[in-house]
């Protein structure tokens, strides 16, 4: 069991997913960076006989600060979901459980570990290894 208690420890699987979904938010729109650099782009060139209001100006600068923490909320709860789930998959270590097989027969078992890799949780049940912690539909 301590193998499996060292892998929680390694959480480069959570930076990994955080910077995904940080990187995805980017994707599907402008990020913190492009905002700030339209804003200022907007004050240098902007008419200096009908400057940009003030009120103008806090409203940018409210928009800006709601797309931060909008952003800072989905990488949280990406790193959250990420821990709730390897919880979940360690409290099944010594647990017998059924899952379904790739061939979508059922099996059943105990589970001795719990491998954490980029590809998500893997199983080991009963020596066999690879399954994924999605496969299982009971826990007694």
């Amino acid at each position: 069991m301590s193998g499996a208690v060292g892998g929680v420890g390694a959480t480069g699987a959570t930076g990994g997913q955080a910077t995904k979904v940080k990187e995805q938010a980017e994707a599907n729109g402008l990020n913190k960076d492009q905002f700030l650099q339209l804003l200022v782009a907007q004050l240098k060139n902007q008419d200096p006989m009908a400057p940009v209001g003030s009120q103008e100006f806090m409203s940018q600068m409210a928009a800006f600060s709601t797309l931060e923490q909008v952003t800072n909320m989905a990488v949280a709860n990406e790193e959250q979901s990420h821990m709730l789930a390897v919880s979940q998959s360690l409290l099944l270590v010594g647990h017998h459980v059924t899952y379904m097989k790739e061939d979508e027969t059922p099996a059943e078992g105990t589970v001795e570990s719990v491998d954490f890799g980029e590809e998500g949780f893997a199983l080991t049940i009963d020596g066999e290894s690879g399954i994924p912690a999605a496969a299982v539909t009971k826990v007694s």
